[in-house]
């Protein structure tokens, strides 16, 4: 968790390396983002690997950090294969996901030996050679509603990812013409029901086990997805939950199982400071993030993120409050990162606005809408500040 006396140093600290085109920083947590991580390996089976999104936040050192602690990485396209090499991710703990891989494509990763492949469509499997070195798996849609957001429900019948598991005959035909080794399923962003999540999972091993008694140890992996929405640590997190279901499901199997969890992981380890440019009528201010880093709550529903207000020297401001709307710095009416919010009456110029829970989906959505640099990466270890990034201006 990160306490505001963490926030209280990163703001004085980051005083010895920021100047006043420094209007924003973004900051990774490095201690909460451990916990996490380890949290999450506790909850499932010691034959799990755990592929973090890289699409969740993408940033070249984040990357690193998480193939040095041995973790994994879920890329969405081609760009973010390469990325996962360059940060040394070992291919075998690769997976990749494009639902859209070119022909090219496909040749270059059917020789990296162990990433697993997951293909979008049956028909895609006729671009592999016959004898691929990577692993083949076929992206399967569990056909449930688990209580995802709409736009990120990506398990619905018509649904633009992965076979639908009732087409269950035609997946087993194509599994046993083609070198299938693995079968992936994510049920969507943001899962609430877990029991129906529990009915997709023994589809997908009923559908395992119907090819594997066909073709004996055929499948020997299973790609689970990710989908839980963020939450705080505690005893009875839905991870933990979540976990449990998996493990007794598969208690008796011998499937190597993968997970691509992205938001849960990075959400609640990472938070982001703006200075405060403008207060008018003491009823709005003015900041520099706005739709450009929070370009999902701009354009759906925002979330309701902690604010806090600072000074320079890293102490909090507080006593009286007043609502303030929180605008950003673009030139569009909708963006604004929250109304009515409760602050510190005498907010002002030049203050630090603290914004918690923003480690996933901010950075990783950077806008080019006005073409606003993106601001300065921190990380913070518990102790120190490092820079990852310095500000940089977008090219064309």
């Amino acid at each position: 968790m990160i306490s505001t006396q963490d926030i209280s140093k990163v703001i004085a600290q980051s005083q010895g390396h920021v100047n006043e085109q420094d209007t924003s920083l973004i900051v990774t947590h490095l201690p909460a983002l451990n916990e996490r991580l380890a949290f999450l390996s506790d909850s499932f089976s010691k034959n799990t690997l755990h592929a973090i999104a890289v699409k969740t936040n993408p940033h070249p050192q984040m990357l690193k950090h998480l193939v040095d602690l041995g973790y994994g990485l879920e890329a969405a396209s081609i760009e973010e294969v390469n990325m996962a090499i360059a940060a040394g991710c070992s291919p075998d703990k690769i997976v990749f996901d494009s639902p859209v891989k070119t022909r090219s494509e496909i040749d270059c990763v059917s020789g990296m030996t162990g990433m697993l492949v997951n293909v979008n469509s049956l028909g895609e499997l006729d671009r592999f050679p016959a004898n691929p070195t990577c692993v083949v798996g076929i992206r399967v849609n569990p056909q449930v509603h688990t209580g995802a957001p709409e736009m990120f429900d990506v398990s619905r019948n018509e649904s633009k990812f992965g076979v639908p598991v009732s087409n269950a005959e035609a997946i087993l035909e194509a599994a046993l013409a083609h070198p299938v080794q693995a079968l992936h399923m994510h049920s969507g962003s943001q899962m609430k029901d877990l029991e129906v999540q529990r009915q997709a999972l023994i589809s997908l091993k009923q559908l395992a086990d119907q090819i594997n008694t066909a073709s004996p140890g055929q499948i020997h992996t299973l790609d689970i997805g990710g989908g839980l929405p963020s939450e705080s640590l505690s005893e009875s997190t839905r991870m933990a939950e979540y976990g449990a279901i998996v493990q007794d499901i598969f208690a008796d199997s011998q499937y190597h199982l993968v997970t691509e969890f992205g938001q849960w992981v990075h959400a609640e380890a990472g938070f982001a400071l703006s200075r405060v440019e403008y207060v008018l009528d003491q009823s709005r201010v003015f900041i520099h993030l706005g739709a450009d880093f929070f370009m999902r709550d701009a354009y759906t529903k925002a979330r309701p993120f902690a604010l806090n207000i600072w000074d320079d020297a890293g102490m909090q401001i507080q006593g009286p409050e007043s609502n303030f709307d929180i605008a950003g710095p673009l030139c569009f009416a909708g963006d604004y990162l929250a109304h009515g919010v409760a602050l510190p009456a005498d907010t002002s110029e030049g203050n630090w606005l603290s914004i918690r829970s923003t480690g996933a989906n901010t950075y990783a959505l950077w806008s080019r809408h006005c073409s606003r640099t993106v601001p300065k990466c921190i990380a913070f270890d518990g102790e120190k500040t490092t820079i990852w990034s310095e500000r940089t201006t977008i090219n064309y």
